[in-house]
């Protein structure tokens, strides 16, 4: 606001007052509202000037002054001479040298607010342009900050899935080891069991036969066993070449010949 304040101030105080009154109130407009409300003032003025002039004036005022320029001082004292009594005609070309200098004083305003906002458009599409690469690098850091949380949300629960596989797994092998350690310690349970019914069957003999024929039984036993296996074995060869039985039922076969 101050240049703008600056360039009116170069404006003799009557132009500087016929700006403002039709400008009139700018609070609640931007810089560059107000800069161009005062651009359309000077072309109002300018064309409200140039329209009452007449060449035969124009060219007498050239005749009288040539290119001599008014300061400002020079057009606050023609505005007020211009309210004091004089000739007719020299009133005609004094009012034309009149608004043909307020003319000129208009236009070197216009082109100084006319830079003005020219620069004000720049700065204003700048910071717009600023603004949006602004808001496009919040937006991207956003977007990145969801996927980083998306993937750590991902990363987190496929370590709890992996953590759950695993937990599945151990409990798994640890219910294998115990039914594994379950079916080992009933086998040895049967085992002593059937080696202490063996035991005692044996004792139950040596009570009633001695241990004399507990001993030829028990031979007679083993020898008893190793027939049945040679003849099981024999039958089992037979068997096979003719392809009667699988291996499992000659397995079961000789299973049996075990427990006799």
């Amino acid at each position: 606001m101050e240049e703008l304040h600056h360039h009116l101030r170069q404006l003799p105080g009557f132009l500087q007052a016929e700006i403002a009154a039709y400008v009139g109130d700018w609070s609640g407009m931007n810089y560059i509202e107000i800069t161009d409300k005062h651009i359309q003032a000077v072309n109002h003025l300018i064309n409200s000037k140039r329209a009452p002039l007449q060449p035969i004036n124009i060219e007498y005022a050239h005749t009288l002054w040539g290119d001599q320029r008014s300061t400002k001082e020079d057009m606050e004292m023609s505005a007020h001479l211009r309210t004091l009594p004089g000739d007719g005609r020299m009133d005609l070309i004094a009012e034309a040298r009149f608004f043909m200098e307020s003319i000129l004083f208009l236009e070197n305003f216009k082109r100084s607010i006319e830079d003005l906002l020219t620069r004000l458009l720049e700065l204003g599409r700048q910071h717009a342009e600023r603004m949006a690469q602004e808001a496009a690098q919040r937006q991207a850091e956003e977007e990145a900050r969801a996927r980083a949380e998306a993937e750590e949300a991902a990363r987190r629960l496929a370590e709890e899935h992996a953590a759950q596989q695993r937990a599945i797994e151990a409990a798994f092998q640890l219910a294998q080891r115990q039914v594994e350690e379950a079916e080992h310690e009933l086998a040895l349970r049967n085992a002593e069991e059937a080696r202490a019914k063996e035991a005692e069957s044996n004792r139950a003999i040596e009570m009633t036969f001695g241990p004399e024929a507990s001993r030829e039984i028990d031979n007679a036993i083993k020898v008893l066993r190793g027939t049945i296996e040679i003849a099981i074995t024999d039958f089992s060869n037979t068997i096979s070449a003719h392809g009667a039985f699988d291996m499992s039922q000659l397995e079961a076969i000789q299973n049996m010949s075990a427990t006799h």
